[in-house]
């Protein structure tokens, strides 16, 4: 097993958090035209920017110099229910190894500090979405599958 650090994303890795959510969205979706790939990144330099640790909350793994996996959390407020009173929902994403590192347990770890992070702060409900390739970390760590659908609706 290689060694590997982690540590919470700054301002000043924005930039990797750009990269890194682009390569698992070509992954994901398959290749993407330069003009969708440079609208995308505007978006997320913003986004990332303005939200990183406020509302979103990344991890990074490192061997060596290199950036190999990295995990948000986004802090969704939501009307409470009996289940999460409080309505603050820990939503898990862009969970992401490079492939030449994974099964190696990094993802697991990155989700384990969020989850770790985010009841710090009171939070005790999680939410994702999992690719099938994904899925087992996410059951091993005590997640279950939700019976109720989600529907999408994109305007173009």
């Amino acid at each position: 097993m290689q060694h590997i650090t982690y540590h919470q994303a700054t301002q000043n890795d924005v930039q990797t958090l750009i990269d890194l959510r682009i390569a698992f969205s070509i992954e994901l979706m398959g290749p993407q035209t330069q003009a969708h790939i440079d609208e995308l990144k505007t978006h997320l330099k913003k986004y990332f920017t303005q939200a990183l640790n406020h509302t979103c909350f990344a991890y990074l793994a490192k061997h060596n110099n290199q950036v190999v996996g990295v995990g948000e959390l986004i802090m969704r407020t939501q009307p409470g229910n009996f289940k999460n009173p409080i309505g603050i929902v820990g939503y898990l994403m862009n969970m992401y190894t490079l492939p030449n590192f994974r099964k190696q347990g990094i993802c697991a770890q990155i989700l384990q500090t969020l989850i770790n992070d985010a009841q710090k702060q009171g939070i005790t409900t999680f939410e994702l979405h999992a690719t099938q390739q994904g899925e087992n970390v996410y059951i091993q760590n005590g997640f279950k599958k939700h019976s109720e659908p989600t529907y999408r609706k994109y305007i173009s």
